[in-house]
């Protein structure tokens, strides 16, 4: 990994970041971004200290692979990389999970290929089992017992369910970003084989499915807000 080629590429994509660093016990501070509002902040302190209050719960608990604090205006996340590399992040509490991790997964892929590395990141699968290129409208399904969906025809105009997919997948994106699209496809993938015949009155066992892919609680509840006009009263 290119470190600074990471660190820059992670830090441009999330306006949201005010600090960024990547820290390991042994060398320190690997690489760091830092704007004005944060020029005071010592990375290397915050990584020794959380670094080593991550290792002692793991002597506890499982391993920690994510760890979080909570300012009155700010959130330090860290989170473990491969090769024992913790990213740290001080962001706006705007900033959702999922937002992260497709930046993540982007900028780890940008630093990889930089190094003609094809190690690609896969520590969080809803990112990792992104397909390559996230307009693709047909998934390949390669999971066995599951079945190739056309999901072009499904969300196509004029189709039984179209305007209710798009609004689906389009509230998604509101709380996770761009990986809205392929991880929808993934869940409409699984829920269509579930069903074996999608209709609006199935629909509704969709929304679970899209739930595990929103981190929060609140915005799940502003999820289904948004969506309850969509299904017929019961």
């Amino acid at each position: 990994m290119n470190h600074e080629t990471f660190l820059s590429d992670l830090f441009a994509s999330l306006p949201e970041v005010n600090g960024a660093f990547l820290f390991t016990p042994q060398s320190g501070i690997l690489a760091k971004q830092l704007n004005h509002l944060t020029s005071d902040f010592n990375p290397l302190a915050i990584g020794e200290k959380i670094a080593n209050i991550a290792a002692i719960a793991s002597e506890q608990l499982n391993d920690i692979t994510q760890i979080e604090v909570n300012f009155d205006t700010m959130i330090l996340s860290g989170r473990l990389l491969p090769n024992q590399i913790w990213l740290f992040l001080l962001h706006t509490p705007e900033l959702s999970n999922g937002m992260i991790r497709m930046a993540l997964q982007m900028a780890l892929n940008n630093s990889n290929q930089e190094n003609d590395d094809t190690q690609v990141y896969q520590a969080e699968p809803p990112v990792a089992d992104m397909v390559e290129d996230v307009t693709t409208t047909k998934l390949p399904v390669t999971q066995e017992g599951k079945k190739e969906v056309d999901i072009e025809a499904l969300m196509s105009p004029g189709a039984p369910l179209a305007k209710h997919l798009h609004i689906l997948q389009d509230e998604l994106a509101n709380f996770i970003g761009p990986a809205a699209v392929p991880v929808f496809q993934e869940a409409l993938t699984t829920w269509y084989n579930t069903e074996h015949t999608p209709t609006l009155s199935t629909l509704k066992n969709l929304i679970p499915l899209i739930d595990k892919e929103i981190d929060d609680d609140a915005d799940i509840n502003t999820f289904h807000t948004h969506i309850k006009d969509l299904f017929p009263q019961e």
